[in-house]
């Protein structure tokens, strides 16, 4: 959409994307409570921004592509893929074996389900329908999921592929494909983008954070770990347990007590009760193990007044104010309102998000 409305002046227009893996985290969180036919649908379109942004093919075409039609063979030498071009690898014999992968399963499965076939990733899914017993079960190990991901990408640029939208994107192989298992000839490929800077949290303002105490690798490694094993004892998806986010600031401030784990960003008074005592144990262990010494000065990111937030937050809601409109009443970050809306969820509270996404998304994505 906002690529498009920068050139309708007729002059140069420049456009650029910030793209975070968190931003992606969140629509998927918020749409969790969604029927499964929506939750498959907003998944497909997730996905299809996320190939977009992640392409390292002629943004043009992309973008043409989406809308079903052709821009040509050459690129359009004005986006960051066509400025700074990235090396051509000849794909042919990957083309057929994931082509013969793709015909195994009958065309009935979407990206993800079948490169985990071509890559011989056992899942639950893939056991349920005997799938590891195909001849094409691990026939392109030796390649990595990025360079599966970014191959689907380019046959479905190329016609090769085509995703059947009213079946969830199941891919299917066209015409132009059956040819090119009759008959290979050469395919070069682009792999996708990789944006380190995209795992990072984003941050307003341009303020000096050196000084900002940083979390103890090992310590949160240890703690994201305990997270998995009391989310499988409890039965609970792990962002219930703890946000990673909470689980940094603990490997930060060393946390030893259930007022002091209240600080922590997302952890509301009975959270910390509920799940804080196996964490605050490992904290406490490693803290006298590894001589640490905590910060004077425990202070951490939290939200003033958290229980008048957590009622201004459940009216507002139910009032189907925006949430931009929410977060700037309480003067809090958006990411920091999702945070305490999960925490909410989390204690109980049922939110109705449904008018969020539809706001999150535009028309067109929603038909």
């Amino acid at each position: 959409q906002e690529t498009g409305r920068a050139g309708r002046d007729g002059l140069e227009g420049k456009c650029i994307l910030y793209y975070s893996h968190k931003d992606v985290s969140k629509l998927e969180h918020l749409m969790r409570d969604k029927p499964l036919s929506e939750r498959e649908v907003g998944s497909q379109l997730i996905s299809e921004t996320v190939a977009f942004a992640e392409s390292g093919v002629c943004r043009r075409k992309v973008l043409l592509s989406y809308f079903g039609e052709e821009y040509g063979s050459k690129g359009c030498g004005q986006c960051d893929n066509c400025k700074h071009p990235k090396e051509v690898i000849e794909a042919k014999d990957d083309v057929v074996r994931l082509l013969k992968t793709i015909t195994a399963l009958d065309e009935r499965f979407a990206t993800e389900y079948s490169i985990k076939i071509i890559r011989g990733e056992l899942t639950q899914q893939i056991k349920m329908f005997r799938h590891e017993g195909l001849d094409v079960f691990g026939l392109g190990k030796d390649q990595p999921e990025h360079f599966w991901n970014s191959m689907v990408r380019q046959l479905l640029l190329e016609g090769i592929l085509q995703k059947d939208i009213e079946e969830y994107g199941v891919l299917k192989i066209t015409k132009k494909g059956q040819d090119f298992l009759k008959k290979p000839k050469t395919f070069p490929i682009v792999l996708n983008n990789l944006f380190e800077d995209a795992l990072a949290d984003d941050d307003e303002g341009g303020a000096d954070t050196s000084a900002a105490p940083v979390a103890d690798e090992n310590l949160f490694k240890m703690l994201k770990d305990l997270r998995q094993v009391e989310s499988k004892k409890k039965n609970l998806p792990p962002f219930v347990i703890f946000l990673e986010t909470s689980l940094q600031d603990m490997a930060t401030f060393f946390p030893t007590t259930t007022q002091d784990l209240e600080r922590c960003q997302g952890v509301s008074k009975g959270k910390a009760i509920r799940y804080g005592k196996p964490f605050l144990e490992v904290i406490e262990k490693y803290v006298q193990e590894n001589n640490i010494e905590k910060p004077d000065d425990f202070v951490m990111k939290s939200v003033v007044n958290k229980s008048s937030n957590k009622v201004h937050i459940i009216q507002q809601v139910d009032k189907k104010i925006p949430l931009d409109n929410i977060a700037k009443n309480r003067g809090m970050r958006l990411d920091a309102l999702l945070e305490e809306m999960e925490t909410i969820a989390a204690s109980g509270t049922k939110l109705n998000l449904d008018y969020a996404i539809s706001d999150m998304l535009d028309e067109y994505d929603q038909e």
